[in-house]
């Protein structure tokens, strides 16, 4: 039987796949499709085509999103859209199934309740071996942070359900946490503001896309952009411009509050690593780092060096991806499990 390897992380936001050779080959939001009643149902779309449907749909079309900040929260459903991602990426000369080994990213302080959920999900997609990671050492390993060595570094991942921050050394998490606190919290809190500023009812898309394109941790920015949705009062459609600084305004205490947490994570490591990440920096990661002015808000607020880097979103499954390869350094992280 032919055997594949892949790497696979499941995000709140999205669900991404990596191949040996070929790199990241799927990377879609986690949602799914189904038509019918709940006992018979069936996958209407998954992924992308899915995401297109949001607030369009029929009474008989339901959309899920199975992963809630950051822990999978329907294990049908997303072992059904891990089958569906898996099918579109085999190649077309496999004539049988293969056998799919995986490395999958994981929340950080999973119960082992949590994990079975995980492990199930996996048996639901087809994988027949899988080695579970947090996500948080897979983004270090994306980073090329030497994450075995002693006082590898401190990382935060602020992703669409929630942000993870650790400080690693020696190949395994010397302290860290999850805070529930993520793009889509920042998205919801954007269209009720809106609504409530601008009397104007926006959709979530709408206020994504505020957040991606003027979104700004600079108070003094200038930056406007005009929406459209419809008018809380008359019920017709209506307009406004929302400023750079509306949007500062919501999400700048989200921040405020990652950086508290990040803060306290620091406080709890031996003086010795506390050392190293002050002549190391943090390194922030994850889509919610895209914004402006992350790094002067967090650096000012931690006293330390803190950096982003180009492509925020791709660090873990990039890091399950080099992992594949390096079976020293996932041998040495599942020591310290």
């Amino acid at each position: 039987m032919a055997v594949m390897e892949i790497a696979v992380e499941i995000g709140t936001g999205y669900t991404s796949i990596y191949v040996p050779g070929n790199g990241i080959v799927l990377r879609e939001p986690t949602i799914i499709a189904f038509i019918g009643d709940p006992k018979n149902k069936r996958i209407h779309a998954v992924g992308i085509q899915a995401e297109k449907m949001l607030g369009k749909t029929p009474d008989r079309t339901t959309i899920v999103e199975p992963v809630t900040e950051g822990v999978i929260s329907d294990a049908e459903a997303c072992g059904m859209l891990l089958k569906e991602f898996i099918g579109k990426i085999l190649p077309d000369n496999y004539i049988f199934y293969p056998k799919i080994r995986a490395i999958l990213g994981v929340p950080t302080g999973l119960t082992p309740a949590e994990r079975t959920v995980y492990e199930d999900v996996c048996a639901l997609a087809g994988i027949d071996e899988v080695t579970m990671v947090e996500n948080i050492l897979l983004s270090g390993i994306g980073l090329d942070i030497p994450i075995d060595v002693a006082g590898g570094g401190v990382v935060v991942n602020i992703g669409a359900g929630i942000t993870e921050i650790a400080a690693m050394s020696l190949a395994g998490v010397v302290s860290g946490c999850g805070v529930t606190i993520g793009g889509k919290m920042m998205d919801k809190a954007i269209m009720d503001y809106v609504a409530g500023k601008y009397d104007l009812k926006v959709g979530i898309t709408t206020a994504r896309k505020l957040k991606n394109e003027i979104g700004s941790l600079y108070e003094n920015d200038t930056s406007e952009m005009s929406v459209s949705g419809r008018n809380v009062r008359t019920k017709n459609t209506g307009s406004a411009y929302v400023t750079a600084a509306d949007i500062c305004g919501v999400v700048k205490p989200y921040y405020m509050r990652i950086a508290d947490a990040t803060e306290s994570i620091i406080n709890m490591c031996p003086p010795e690593i506390v050392g190293e990440i002050n002549r190391k920096g943090i390194h922030v990661v994850g889509g919610g780092s895209k914004i402006l002015g992350i790094e002067k808000l967090f650096s000012e607020r931690l006293g330390v060096n803190v950096y982003t880097v180009e492509e925020p979103s791709y660090c873990a499954i990039l890091g399950a991806g080099k992992l594949l390869g390096d079976k020293q350094l996932l041998k040495s992280i599942l020591v310290q499990k």
